[in-house]
């Protein structure tokens, strides 16, 4: 075989390998499967306010800040800037460029170390995706995956994914995250000096991370406006302010603000790594601000957290949520949420129940009740005050807040119809049946998180219809809307939480000229360890919460001197021109005169009269009693005493006298009230007295006493024995199953505190009048039993 054929032999071969070699090349591209996936790693968690404002970032499920960045949301100069340090004719190669490679490898050899590696950016993104040590092989590799990322994606997109996976230091990855983390902007808005900086930082992540090498990373962003400045990619005049710039890390700056929330959200669907929320940016640092000056302030107090909510009322979106003034505290334990955690929202709950009483026709606006010592099975209410104003307009008693005004209006009304109510309007703590919590709800005996509370005071500021709040964009609660209080009932109780003249008015307010108006109500748990204050306007409903998560109280922590002061400064910073129109009134409300006596129709013994607001379809006592307590007496002039048909006309003069009920005549007795008694009658043509018997008022006569564990005070666990008697008895006698147990003043109440049993009780006067009820005591546990499904 001649040379000639043996090279043209091999020259086919030679050939045939070659195109072999390219084909088997060409399968490997097609058929070997590319790491796609690692394309796509776990991201961060991003929470945007309503205007689109990054407010959170949360590390990503494999701890790493992660956050995927478009294309068309890269600043152009960026992309020109990384193109001119990382690879200047990336749109004209096909993943590898061997004048880079060639050009890289001769200058090692001149060196005699690695200088230059030559990679193009579709290389480098070949390494991130599969990290190996820096060999030849490595180097094959690399450009074998890059040219196959070159077929699977476009140039931009190659960019796009190179950008949201480049290392920034630490554990940052990609460029969006790194504008976030180290200048609290987006990409977008950065300067010419920053982007520089972080064009430079993927070489040498760590080594040149502005957070802790400052000098290094000033030294590598000069080397590259240096190269912006030659290649013309910015003007001299540019170059000057930009290497003048400081590097200026706002890490964690406010992008971490509602911090409860994105835990909670990120918890609950860990699949999900971007939230649109409700927030308004500036309504929550403002929040946030207040909340944290107002705790520094009650330091000597001991109490170490607040929470706040703020409800728009137009859509039920929330503009804010702070869970605690500072998350981050292991102190105060400040990872825990005081917007979702179950509270005693104490008397935050009566507005709800004057509201039910009203349009159930119980009461009106200037109803007299009757705020004197009760004892309902056990249960004896005491006021804040720990005392008793005897009659008190409906108004009133809600304003100031009187406990045992609202457990005697809960029990006429029925404890079930507040329980349905709160129910309806969202709260889900709940978790027993209403005769569980009975009458001690109205006072907060039942935990509920600030958010359903205030949520629900929303629904007064929306004319009693309730809505589920939003704090996700594009929920739709829309639909499950539901009337829980009257438009009228919620009217006339908003017009009563706007009075000013109450006791729980924030002092530091009652000299403003720029006060602003707004419906509220405050509440102090038993314990005072929780301090609350809601309130609302036709726009916003906010609800405030200060404590401590330990469950510590402190004497000086109350609704009215530490939550509500928090609650008017924030209405006057989000509505800070207090020109909002007020609510209009419903049709239905009503104005008329009433007797000021006892607040229902007059007669004509009525000498004082007062208006107010009612509901004009009410059906029930308040649209027809009439006041029966003024009530005119013929008095016979010659013996003072009451006239009988023996008396001559001459002698006969009428005259009015308040006959009040006898538990309210012995109240003011107790209290030294003078109270105007009406002559005797005349017995046997003589003059006389009537004798009227005792009356035992409590134990009540047909009822079941509990004893109960609930959060109730030690002194109001005993049964109270109170009488009521005419003014001629001076001593009075108990008896517990035969035996006297006091000998006592009318005036005074006997506590007692026997075991479950039955005793029979007996009361015997100095005149010889008597009384006795039966009592009996059960365990609690008993009740809770028969109310168990």
């Amino acid at each position: 075989m001649t040379l000639q054929i043996k090279l043209l032999i091999s020259s086919r071969v030679l050939f045939i390998s070659t195109l072999l070699s390219i084909a088997v090349f060409i399968i490997l591209l097609f058929t070997v499967p590319l790491p796609e996936e690692k394309l796509f790693p776990p991201q961060a968690y991003r929470f945007y306010d309503q205007d689109g404002k990054l407010i959170n970032l949360l590390i990503s499920q494999d701890q790493f800040y992660r956050m995927h960045i478009p294309f068309d949301k890269i600043h152009p100069l960026f992309i020109s800037t990384l193109l001119l340090h990382e690879d200047r004719y990336f749109y004209q190669h096909f993943g590898v460029n061997p004048l880079a490679i060639f050009r890289a490898t001769l200058d090692n050899i001149i060196s005699n170390k690695v200088v230059s590696g030559g990679s193009t950016i579709s290389m480098q993104l070949a390494r991130m995706l599969e990290r190996r040590d820096r060999t030849i092989l490595a180097k094959l590799i690399e450009s074998f995956r890059a040219i196959q990322l070159e077929i699977r994606f476009s140039k931009n997109e190659i960019i796009a994914h190179y950008l949201a996976i480049a290392p920034y230091g630490g554990n940052i990855e990609g460029l969006q995250a790194a504008a976030f983390r180290y200048f609290n902007k987006p990409a977008t808005e950065l300067s010419i000096s920053e982007i520089a900086l972080l064009v430079s930082i993927p070489k040498s992540p760590n080594h040149r991370r502005p957070d802790r090498n400052p000098e290094a990373a000033m030294h590598a962003r000069d080397m590259i406006l240096e190269k912006m400045l030659a290649a013309k990619l910015i003007s001299g005049n540019q170059y000057k302010r930009a290497r003048k710039e400081k590097i200026q890390i706002r890490v964690n700056s406010k992008n971490n603000i509602i911090p409860h929330t994105a835990w909670n959200l990120r918890f609950k669907q860990p699949e999900k790594y971007i939230w649109q929320t409700t927030i308004d940016k500036n309504i929550q640092l403002h929040t946030e601000t207040l909340l944290d000056q107002y705790v520094k302030k009650l330091d000597r107090y001991h109490i170490t957290n607040a929470a706040a909510v703020v409800i728009d009322n137009h859509t039920r979106e929330i503009r804010a949520i702070v869970g605690s003034v500072d998350y981050f505290s292991k102190q105060a334990l400040g990872a825990n949420d005081g917007t979702r955690t179950p509270r005693s929202p104490g008397s935050t709950l009566k507005p709800f129940l004057y509201a039910l009483a009203m349009q159930e026709g119980l009461v009106a606006e200037r109803t007299i009740l009757y705020d004197i010592p009760v004892n309902y099975a056990g249960y004896a209410p005491q006021n804040y005050s720990k005392d008793f104003l005897g009659p008190v307009q409906a108004r009133e008693a809600l304003t100031e807040s009187l406990n045992t005004v609202a457990v005697t209006l809960s029990k006429d009304l029925g404890a079930n119809k507040l329980y349905d109510t709160i129910k309806n309007g969202g709260v889900t703590t709940l978790s027993h049946p209403s005769g569980y919590y009975g009458l001690p709800l109205v006072l907060g005996g039942v935990e509920i998180p600030l958010l359903e509370v205030t949520n629900l005071y929303a629904s007064l500021a929306n004319m009693g219809e309730y809505q589920p709040y939003k704090l996700l964009q594009g929920e739709l609660t829309y639909d499950q809307r539901k009337q829980i209080i009257s438009p009228e009932a919620s009217w006339i109780i908003t017009h009563i939480l706007t009075d000013v003249e109450r006791p729980d008015f924030p002092s530091s307010w009652e000299y403003s000229k720029n006060r602003p108006t707004i419906a509220w109500k405050t509440g102090t748990s038993y314990g005072h360890q929780d301090a609350w204050s809601i309130g609302y306007t036709p726009n916003y409903t906010i609800g405030v919460w200060m404590g401590n998560f330990d469950g510590s109280p402190s004497v000086g922590l109350t609704g009215s001197s530490m939550a509500a002061p928090i609650l008017f400064d924030l209405f006057q910073v989000i509505e800070p021109t207090g020109e909002t129109q007020w609510f209009i009134k419903p049709e239905k409300v009503g104005k008329r005169e009433v007797c000021a006596t006892c607040g229902t129709l007059p007669t004509k013994y009525c000498s004082t009269f007062i208006h107010e607001y009612f509901i004009k379809d009410a059906v029930g006592p308040v649209m027809s009693n009439k006041c029966d307590i003024p009530q005119s007496i013929i008095i016979d002039q010659r013996t003072n005493t009451q006239a009988d048909s023996t008396t001559p006309e001459q002698f006969r003069k009428r005259k009015t006298f308040n006959i009040w009920p006898s538990k309210v005549a012995t109240f003011l007795l107790k209290r030294g009230v003078p109270v105007r008694n009406p002559p005797p009658y005349k017995i046997n043509n003589m003059i006389g007295q009537r004798y009227y018997p005792p009356k035992i008022l409590s134990p009540v006569k047909k009822t079941v006493y509990y004893k109960r564990t609930q959060k109730i005070p030690d002194e109001n666990h005993g049964i109270k024995l109170s009488a009521a008697v005419t003014n001629r008895v001076r001593n009075v006698f108990w008896f517990i199953n035969g035996q006297q147990i006091h000998h006592i003043d009318p005036a005074e109440d006997v506590i007692i505190n026997p075991p479950p049993g039955t005793y029979e009780i007996l009361l015997v006067d100095d005149v010889g009048g008597q009384d006795s009820v039966t009592l009996t005591i059960k365990d609690y546990r008993e009740i809770a039993h028969n109310d168990s499904p």
